[in-house]
């Protein structure tokens, strides 16, 4: 006795309706400024993190963590931080970077790290705010106002 079964042909492989749903990509959150620039005088320039040249900078310009910003002698601008409006003026021949930073709950903190020249800085609210200036060769923290050279 010979039997016959028949069977409904199928694609090898599986239809576009069956196939496994892709992981969409997640997006990175988009970098929240530090600070920003202001009152500038003379030749600043900046340069980000993720670039190779600098730039000449503009009133208002974002500054994102481990930017640079370098002036010219006879030149400064003031970087006036996001989070508390604590201010730090940069004098002439300087250059600094903004530093990576890791608030404690409840204090708001600014991170500096000054590679050449001056800086004065006002802390808006002292008794909840911290500035940490590192130098290559000290790291200096502050409660209140400080003048570094």
């Amino acid at each position: 006795m010979l039997l016959v079964l028949a069977l409904p042909a199928s694609p090898l492989g599986c239809t576009a309706e069956d196939a496994p749903a892709m992981p969409s990509a997640t997006q990175a959150p988009a970098p929240v400024p530090r600070a920003h620039l202001r009152g500038l005088k003379g030749n600043v320039q900046i340069k980000r993190a993720t670039a190779d040249e600098w730039s000449t900078a503009s009133d208002g310009v974002p500054l994102f963590e481990n930017d640079k910003v370098r002036t010219e002698a006879g030149a400064g601008a003031d970087l006036v931080f996001q989070a508390n409006g604590s201010t730090v003026h940069l004098g002439g021949d300087s250059l600094i970077g903004i530093a990576e930073t890791r608030p404690r709950p409840g204090r708001s903190r600014t991170d500096l790290t000054v590679l050449r020249g001056r800086i004065d800085a006002e802390l808006k609210k002292p008794a909840e705010q911290s500035l940490s200036v590192t130098t290559p060769g000290a790291t200096i923290q502050a409660g209140r106002e400080i003048v570094f050279q």
